[in-house]
């Protein structure tokens, strides 16, 4: 994408976007509702509900073990599951700014985003452009309760 575009004498701009605390924000119902849209079998969902609303932890700190207590959101850390339950849960985020229509084009294919679980990276052939992918991305994950990390999230500074 950026070489189609250097090459012509244009700019490709881009944010690399990280979510505050991403895999400890999703909320667990809504997951479980997700999937049985998608006719994930029944049984499946049933075991994923026991496993994620029967979760304890404790905390150990300085030789100290705090009480078990219950978590009531998130994904399991480490998981081979939650990258895939992460990006279910933000489908509908990457639909708005798949289908904004706003983002670099090469023959009819408009880019606009590049996801994998909880990194992405919007793509835009103009400043204004990449501001208005930043601000539908910013509405349409804080429908789902997540909020863009500002320390984390960068937008290269232009180069002269």
């Amino acid at each position: 994408m950026v070489d189609y575009y250097t090459e012509r004498g244009s700019y490709v701009f881009c944010s690399f976007v990280d979510f505050l605390k991403a895999f400890d924000r999703v909320n667990y119902w809504k997951i479980f509702n997700k999937l049985l849209d998608d006719n994930v079998a029944c049984d499946v969902v049933k075991l994923l509900s026991f496993w994620y609303s029967n979760q304890s932890v404790s905390v150990h700190w300085q030789n100290t073990q705090s009480e078990s207590f219950g978590i009531q959101n998130g994904t399991q850390k480490g998981s081979v599951l939650s990258p895939f339950l992460f990006t279910r849960y933000i489908c509908e985020v990457l639909s708005d700014i798949v289908n904004s229509n706003i983002g670099c084009s090469i023959g009819g294919c408009m880019v606009n985003i590049l996801a994998y679980a909880d990194d992405l990276v919007l793509l835009a052939p103009s400043w204004r452009a990449l501001q208005q992918l930043l601000d539908k991305l910013q509405v349409a994950a804080g429908q789902i309760d997540m909020c863009c990390n500002s320390k984390k999230t960068v937008s290269p500074k232009r180069q002269s």
